[in-house]
């Protein structure tokens, strides 16, 4: 448990991260001690991580014309009456995440747009109630509405508890819960969900578990790192499913599209390339284009 201390250390530096003036009568009010909506993520993702110093994902290095990009099916189970099958994560909230998830997997030039974001309640939560204790995870399969299970993408499930951070059970069954509690490392991440999101994306590149602490494929810390070798891995497996194409392929076929007039057509394929983590002509010509 964190002490009285420590936690009003944490909510100090919150304020003077955040820049926002809070008094007394603000920790006093209801719902974790009233504390402003845009310092309370913030803080418990500090209390997730302990006290070690965390640090900004640095910026990605590789060109465009290296990026892969794999599109991603985000579901938000809500399950009515069943609270640990009920996400409290915002569409705000996975636009931060996936914010820094694709400058961590950026370093693999690989890119992980949100192509559909889905608010749905679990099929099946007796599954749950029958399981939640277990090991084997396999169960979480079938809380997946079917009805919302696409091809050609990758499928991530946020709920708010089960018996680990995440799991990767296929490349259309990632899950990752909101109680999410790592390690902290020196530089690592500096919130549990956008790292466990993306250690768990390293499963459906085929990556394994390392033993480096400061590595995204180390279990349970906020490492974030990946080596020379685990790159070309995952970039190797990305290119096996056909559904993951190059940036440059897209932006090519976006243009060409924009240029026949059909720009509905080319600003669905504009924002798929639009949010790569560069500041380059590509990226600031499909920004643009995407919301014309």
């Amino acid at each position: 448990m964190i002490s009285t201390n420590d936690f009003g250390n944490l909510f100090t530096k919150m304020q003077q991260k955040y820049g926002k003036k809070l008094h007394r009568s603000d920790q006093l009010k209801p719902a974790f001690c009233g504390m402003r909506a845009a310092l309370f993520p913030a803080l418990i993702a500090n209390l997730a991580l302990g006290t070690v110093a965390q640090a900004e994902i640095k910026a990605p290095q590789p060109d465009f014309e290296e990026y892969l990009v794999a599109p991603v099916h985000v579901h938000l189970l809500v399950t009515p009456g069943e609270l640990n099958l009920s996400t409290t994560l915002k569409a705000g909230d996975i636009e931060r995440i996936f914010s820094k998830v694709n400058r961590i997997w950026g370093h693999a030039a690989i890119h992980l747009p949100v192509t559909q974001l889905i608010t749905e309640p679990a099929a099946n939560p007796v599954l749950y109630r029958q399981n939640h204790r277990s090991r084997n995870l396999k169960w979480l399969l079938g809380i997946r509405p079917e009805k919302t299970i696409a091809k050609e993408c990758f499928h991530l499930y946020y709920i708010k508890r089960f018996a680990a951070n995440g799991v990767y059970i296929g490349g259309d069954g990632m899950f990752v819960k909101d109680l999410a509690r790592l390690r902290g490392v020196e530089n690592g991440v500096d919130e549990p969900i956008p790292r466990v999101t993306s250690h768990e994306i390293g499963h459906a590149f085929t990556l394994r578990h390392r033993q480096d602490i400061t590595n995204l494929m180390a279990s349970g810390t906020s490492g974030w790192t990946l080596n020379a070798k685990e790159i070309h891995q995952a970039r190797t497996a990305g290119g096996k499913l056909k559904w993951i194409r190059t940036a440059p392929a897209i932006l090519k076929e976006a243009d060409a599209l924009y240029e026949k007039g059909d720009k509905k057509a080319a600003a669905a394929l504009y924002q798929l390339i639009a949010s790569i983590p560069l500041n380059c002509p590509e990226t600031s010509r499909a920004t643009r284009r995407a919301t014309e």
